[in-house]
């Protein structure tokens, strides 16, 4: 052991641990010394800074940014002794950290502090929360043992979702859940959708890690089924994913030079064309690839920043401007003239033209609307209240009486 205090070899130290621990090394254990374990958490192709981007958090402005422990390095589904001595040290608040990303805080922890020789100077055990990381500070040797966790109790990670819905969708499974097919699980992927779209409206960070879950048992119940009938696995969805992010941004995995968030876009569009003529596909037009089942106003929004990035623009935001008060106008006419058919085909010009004026405002239609229906509700509710505090009902108000409830509503709120 290169830099130990005595000669007591890191094989003695495995062979202490199973005699002391009664772990038996043939059941695939797993040996770490402390300080190669957490540096096999931080590859070194991980930057954790640029000169040129900063992280997320900091662009942000929401703090300073820790990298993620990639990857990582255990099994918690085999058991693990890791160790260390007093030259060898290493901060026990990352062993901690690092533990705590897949160990619940529940899982049993056996400690033992042994002297220069080996021998036993204390032994204890508690949960992987209450671990008394001060006792990895100043002894001669410690050593430190985590039994293997059953799967289903390996909740921390994608294998251990992937056993459970395994479970549901195979045999002895669940009745409900192996009777369901692609399409009828439609509604529910798009249900979960938007309850994180709620979520992420009302900046709740906890109902945002819940419907995320919800949506990733979605996606892992959609690849088992496909995996049962030899379509894909979820390993193809991962794959998938993971090498068109890396393809698609050589700025970051390659060595491409970027001038900004524009060149970024066009290089997107530009790789994404060249990936459906590597599969022998093209699109009839610049149009395609905006999904029909799509939002009215999200489509409107992606249709004309489609076209824009074909050039299809105006070059002045008062041209803008300019077709949104000509739009209503014609909209006007349409309606002082009776002709129903032509007030609506009018008042869909204008709500397109409205998206275009967002996206030359770089603001998202579908969330601008969103949050003023959410606004409207918030208010509309507290003019009911006003008038439940009169025992009086709005239908029994009349147009005044209700414009000044409402007022007072928007003076309570200051949105």
């Amino acid at each position: 052991m290169s830099g130990s205090c005595v000669p007591f070899s890191a094989g003695q130290l495995l062979d202490r641990a199973t005699e002391l621990f009664g772990l038996d090394p043939g059941t695939g254990l797993q040996f770490w010394e402390g300080a190669a374990l957490l540096a096999a958490a931080r590859p070194p192709g991980l930057p954790a800074s640029s000169s040129t981007v900063r992280p997320w958090i900091e662009t942000q402005g929401g703090g300073s940014y820790t990298p993620p422990l990639l990857p990582f390095p255990l099994n918690p589904t085999a058991p693990v002794i890791i160790w260390g001595d007093r030259l060898n040290s290493i901060a026990p608040e990352a062993l901690h950290a690092l533990l705590s990303t897949r160990y619940p805080a529940e899982a049993m922890v056996a400690l033992a502090i042994l002297d220069q020789t080996g021998g036993l100077v204390a032994r204890s055990g508690c949960r992987l929360a209450d671990l008394p990381t001060s006792d990895l500070s100043t002894p001669d040797y410690w050593l430190l043992a985590l039994g293997p966790l059953p799967i289903s109790s390996e909740l921390r990670s994608a294998e251990s979702l992937r056993w459970i819905m395994a479970r549901l969708l195979g045999p002895d499974g669940c009745p409900w859940d192996v009777r369901q097919t692609h399409h009828s699980l439609r509604g529910a992927l798009l249900e979960e959708t938007y309850e994180l779209f709620e979520a992420i409206a009302e900046t709740d960070s906890m109902g945002m890690s819940e419907e995320l879950g919800d949506l990733l048992i979605s996606i892992f119940a959609h690849s088992e089924m496909a995996r049962q009938r030899g379509a894909f696995a979820i390993e193809d969805v991962f794959a998938q994913a993971g090498a068109k992010l890396i393809r698609r941004h050589p700025h970051v995995f390659a060595n491409l030079h970027v001038d900004g968030e524009g060149t970024v876009l066009r290089n997107w569009e530009q790789i994404k064309a060249a990936e459906l003529a590597a599969k022998g596909r093209t699109r009839a037009s610049l149009l395609d690839g905006v999904p029909v089942a799509l939002p009215a106003l999200a489509a409107a929004q992606a249709l004309g920043k489609k076209a824009a990035r074909a050039g299809f623009n105006w070059t002045e935001l008062d041209q803008v401007w300019a077709k949104l008060h000509e739009e209503l106008d014609e909209l006007a006419a349409a309606v002082a003239a009776g002709d129903t058919t032509h007030s609506a085909e009018e008042l869909g010009d204008l709500l397109f033209v409205a998206t275009r004026l967002a996206d030359w405002l770089q603001i998202d239609a579908e969330l601008a609307l969103h949050d003023a229906n959410t606004k409207f509700r918030r208010r509309f509710r507290v003019v009911e209240a006003a008038a439940a505090a009169q025992e009086r009902t709005l239908a029994s108000m009349d147009l005044t009486e209700l414009i000044t409830l409402w007022e007072a509503a928007k003076a309570s709120s200051s949105r």
